[in-house]
């Protein structure tokens, strides 16, 4: 049953049963979570549960308006939510038929005080009749905001958070520091707007328009760049430059240099992030036009390489899925995170990790053909590291200021968070966070780093979405968040406590054991484990957290010690599936090609996780 009140975060509890059937059809399981989760709600007959009133709030994240009514609406009825400070006129702020509404875009432009609301139900008779209104669902209620925080981000000791920007557009998209030191955001529909902090407050008040994109020329517009005055813009299937003709400080002219590109042939999947490299050559990530092969288009699944001009195009390298972003460091190495596969089928029965990859010229990545660091060999080339799969990795880029603690140099890389369609309808989601990678060669002219989380968005508080990072010439991070469309700041501001700064030194001189090293990295072709379960953070995940299982794992199942209970669970993974979890999605074949002794030293790794 869903059940919303004013004073805490919204919560979704949903029955599920263990899944005993040992070859399922997933797309089978999926339709049946979908179909028991709309029959519960169906099921539901809320009555009215009045929130507390005078609750006293000083995070506008946290304020949700929530109420029940007895019956489902009517296709012409709507509920009206009103909310105004006292004296003031009972304002409007929507038409709704959801039974709750999330306050924080509507607070973002209000000041400190005490708010009342109320909701009634309208119903409107036909297109041109006025809406008339049916029933007061609720008496007045109120809230008190002591002050506009907008707190929605954990950070590590010795950092902070702080809301830098409110962006005047919707979708944003990627975002960069221009020479003149201001922020410019490009949007999805091809607007950019330039935000300034004109009184060095550390919020930046001043929103200008620099491209409206008046005849709608620009479609999914997801990169950007600049050389020499000149804006390069990467939209749906082409790369094009603006440039302010008459130099009034606006750019008024959109000129091609390339088009025909591979774009939207799978959804979402198009020419993505641009980036000048050293070589003064302009590099441009391109989709793949199926979620997991075959291959069929020029072009397509690779990183290709040009002039400043369009002219010379070429492929820099191939092998990936769907590569949003591009970031080269100031040694002039490439680096980009890959998109895993989301829809598994009898060709790839299991969900592979998601990469980030240093990119050399001439190499092949590996995809539509093997996936993460287990299914590298002599053909395809391994990545820097394994990520959770259906993070939906995106924006990134090279840390090498002097700002933060030089162990954070290296890659910062935002996960904006989806989910495979089985997870979705189990309502799990993976990233939502800025994870940091610290880069360490590894001896063959690449790296290898393991990814750690940096900044987690407090999803008790809604759905956040980071889709872009930056560094900005104060050497703090940037980060850019989809549904708010905000901008937040990350700084250094002391040093850490003595029991992080042990931590940091123990996990700096530990060697990793072998059992982590199969648990992160694979073996043999299998896939690692940090693919699907949760080892650095509690957030939901694919598979049940490990964390603490050696509590409880000699209870799960009578008869087996927890040694036998994780090993059998590795090697024959639908024989016990944890409730809440679907069988037939974990890689099924561990045990053809992990050895004894490497699945001895897994279970050992895995028992060893504390909560």
């Amino acid at each position: 049953m869903f059940k919303f009140r004013l004073i805490i975060p919204l919560l979704l509890l949903t029955a599920c049963s263990t899944v005993t059937d040992p070859t399922p059809d997933i797309n089978a399981l999926v339709a049946a979570a979908l179909a028991e989760r709309e029959q519960t709600a169906a099921r539901s007959a809320p009555i009215l549960e009045s929130p507390e009133n005078d609750a006293v709030f000083d995070n506008i994240a946290a304020v949700k308006l929530g109420w029940s009514w007895t019956r489902p609406l009517a296709e012409d009825e709507v509920f009206d939510v009103r909310v105004w400070r006292e004296n003031d006129p009972h304002n409007g702020i929507a038409w709704t038929q959801d039974t709750s509404m999330d306050m924080t875009q509507w607070l973002l432009y209000q000041e400190p005080g005490k708010f009342s609301w109320t909701v009634t139900v309208l119903k409107k008779d036909d297109a041109d009749s006025e809406a008339r209104e049916i029933t007061d669902l609720a008496a007045e209620h109120s809230f008190t905001m002591s002050k506009m925080n907008m707190d929605i981000l954990e950070v590590p000791e010795g950092f902070e958070s702080k809301l830098y920007a409110h962006l005047p557009i919707t979708q944003p998209t990627v975002m960069s520091f221009n020479d003149r030191g201001a922020l410019e955001v490009l949007s999805l529909d091809g607007h950019i707007v330039e935000m300034t902090d004109t009184d060095d407050d550390g919020y930046a008040e001043t929103a200008t328009l620099i491209y409206e994109d008046p005849d709608d020329q620009l479609n999914h517009a997801v990169g950007m760049a600049y050389r020499d005055g000149k804006t390069y813009i990467s939209d749906a299937g082409r790369i094009s430059i603006l440039s302010d003709e008459d130099a009034d400080g606006t750019l008024d002219k959109l000129q091609p240099i390339v088009e025909g590109l591979p774009t939207w042939q799978h959804t979402f999947h198009s020419n993505n992030g641009i980036a000048f490299g050293p070589d003064d050559k302009l590099y441009v990530s391109v989709g793949s036009t199926t979620d997991h092969g075959p291959l069929q288009m020029e072009n397509e699944a690779s990183i290709l390489r040009m002039n400043p001009d369009g002219t010379e195009m070429e492929v820099f390298a191939t092998g990936f899925r769907n590569a949003y972003d591009l970031a080269f460091s100031p040694a002039g190495e490439l680096f980009t995170a890959d998109n895993s596969p989301d829809e598994p089928d009898e060709s790839l029965p299991y969900l592979p990790p998601e990469e980030l990859n240093y990119v050399q010229e001439g190499k092949n990545y590996g995809f539509p053909y093997v996936y993460g660091t287990a299914g590298s060999n002599d053909q395809y080339t391994a990545p820097v590291t394994d990520l959770f799969t259906s993070s939906a990795s995106s924006g990134l880029t090279y840390y090498s200021a002097s700002q933060f603690p030089t162990e954070y140099e290296g890659i910062f890389l935002a996960q904006f968070g989806t989910g495979a369609g089985f997870s979705k309808a189990l309502g799990l989601t993976n990233g939502q966070q800025v994870v940091h990678i610290a880069l360490q060669p590894d001896g063959k002219g690449g790296y290898t780093g393991k990814w750690k989380p940096f900044a987690r968005f407090l999803t008790e508080y809604g759905v956040y979405n980071p889709i872009d990072v930056t560094v900005g010439p104060d050497g703090a991070l940037y980060i850019t968040e989809w549904n708010t469309t905000t901008v937040y700041r990350i700084a250094y501001v002391g040093e850490p406590t003595a029991k992080a700064s042990e931590m940091a030194a123990d996990s700096a001189t530990v060697p990793q054991s072998i059992g982590e090293t199969i648990f992160r990295s694979g073996a043999n072709g299998a896939p690692a484990c940090v693919t699907c379960h949760v080892v650095d953070t509690s957030a939901a995940s694919v598979g049940p957290s490990l964390l603490g299982l050696n509590a409880v794992a000699d209870t799960r199942v009578s008869g087996l010690s927890a040694a036998d209970y994780v090993r059998q669970s590795i090697l024959h993974p639908n024989e016990y599936v944890v409730n809440g979890y679907i069988a037939g999605v974990m890689y099924q074949n561990y045990e053809g090609q992990v050895t004894d002794a490497d699945t001895d030293a897994l279970v050992e790794y895995v028992l060893s996780l504390e909560k």
